[in-house]
């Protein structure tokens, strides 16, 4: 077999194999992790915000109140809400205490927040590792007013 052949059937494999990797990379993105479904009426959890006033006044708590749909968890699943501040106002940002059903919020500045909310069931694998499933992701608009 002469050089150029052998360049010939290298660059043929290397071609095959980046053919591969890319019909692998680019089908990994339409695989979708599982979501966790409830045994009571058979849907995916989702979580709502239940306020529908996101006016807030400054130095007084800010709360946001968040609702699990269905209310029971699943077995060895607990609730992990996770708060962004995305825009403020110029000075301090609020005082953020994470938590299910309720998240407080405290602006120290009058104006307006940009918030992003994510909520996630999380559980223990058997490994040891901890499972993650977003079930709402959403930002939403606070005015904070002087008292």
């Amino acid at each position: 077999m002469s050089i150029r052949e052998k360049n010939k059937n290298f660059m043929q494999r290397k071609a095959t194999l980046l053919a591969i990797v890319l019909l692998i990379c680019t089908s990994w993105t339409n695989i979708g992790m599982a979501q966790v479904i409830s045994p009571e009426t058979n849907e995916p959890y989702s979580v709502d915000i239940l306020n529908n006033n996101y006016k807030a006044r400054v130095g007084e708590p800010f709360f946001l109140l968040l609702s699990l749909n269905p209310m029971t968890l699943p077995p060895g699943y607990s609730v992990s809400t996770l708060v962004d501040v995305l825009e403020s106002p110029d000075g301090a940002g609020p005082e953020i205490l994470t938590g299910y059903p309720k998240t407080r919020l405290t602006m120290m500045n009058a104006g307006s927040y940009r918030i992003a909310i994510r909520v996630s069931l999380m559980s223990k694998s058997s490994c040891g590792g901890v499972d993650a499933e977003e079930i709402l992701n959403q930002v939403i608009n606070i005015q904070a007013a002087e008292l």
